[in-house]
């Protein structure tokens, strides 16, 4: 997952948005297969990343988000 955001802020919010979305997709699917092949200890942090995306995603539409690093 994407963590540059943290570092970098993006141009735009959409940009950010966008790069979010990508997380929460990437790692969802990441979820789904972990769970397929039974390795459900990783489809849980996957879970829980998504989940954080999604909080910084809220985060970004409140106006409230920041980046960690910068």
């Amino acid at each position: 997952m994407s963590s540059s955001r943290h570092f970098i802020k993006p141009a735009t919010d959409e940009q950010l948005k966008a790069e979010i979305k990508a997380d929460v997709a990437a790692s969802r699917k990441a979820q789904q297969e972990l769970m397929s092949a039974g390795q459900y200890r990783m489809a849980a942090r996957m879970g829980e990343d998504a989940d954080e995306a999604l909080d910084e995603l809220n985060a970004v539409n409140n106006g409230t988000w920041k980046p960690r690093h910068v």
